[in-house]
């Protein structure tokens, strides 16, 4: 009986060893062979279920992408912790440190590709959302506020993740930590104030 193949997962498997290979080495420096060495697999299987490099290394991108608006979405509930869903958009541990490492080596791309660029503009978008869907899940009402919101909290996750890749001795996860409250506190206490003006 010949042997059933998960194509999709297949392919999901050779994406999160592209990330891998990206985040270890930079795209400059990641090669096919490189990719089917970390995914266990011969070239020939790449290139089987990707058409050339570039479309692997476009899938690793939307898959560090998709990562953390999928988390958000599993634990966005009304028990859940704002800072808790939060934390997860940040390089706190290995996983999330790749997703953001892989995130950092398509920006130089993306300023001269127009495609790449359209992707990461949607990659922002979906990252917005997902932060609104964190605070909706806090209580807050949607509408315009909380979308500013939610783009404040993006630009701020923004900049602590930026500097946690390149100095992570001082950006510790406990240091993330105490800087996303102090700026999240004056941006949600904003958020409140908004919402007391209109009731």
């Amino acid at each position: 009986m010949p042997k059933i193949v998960d194509h999709e997962q297949r392919r999901r498997a050779i994406s999160a060893a592209a990330c891998q290979v990206v985040a270890a080495q930079g795209l400059a420096n990641t090669s096919l062979r490189d990719i089917a060495a970390q995914a266990g697999c011969t070239t020939g299987m790449v290139t089987h279920y990707f058409s050339d490099k570039h479309s692997v290394l476009r899938s690793a991108l939307s898959a560090a992408s998709t990562a953390v608006a999928e988390r958000i979405t599993a634990m966005a509930t009304g028990n859940a912790d704002v800072y808790e869903l939060l934390c997860q958009c940040l390089p706190m541990d290995e996983v999330r440190g790749v997703e953001w490492r892989v995130w950092i080596a398509f920006w130089d791309w993306a300023i001269y590709d127009a495609d790449l660029a359209a992707e990461q503009r949607a990659r922002y978008q979906a990252w917005r959302e997902a932060l609104e869907i964190v605070l909706v899940t806090a209580g807050y009402r949607t509408g315009p506020a909380l979308e500013d919101a939610a783009e404040s909290l993006m630009i701020v996750i923004d900049g602590i993740g930026l500097q946690a890749v390149f100095d992570p001795d001082r950006f510790t996860p406990e240091h993330q930590l105490r800087l996303l409250r102090r700026q999240a506190e004056h941006i949600l206490a904003a958020l409140d104030s908004e919402f007391t003006t209109q009731a």
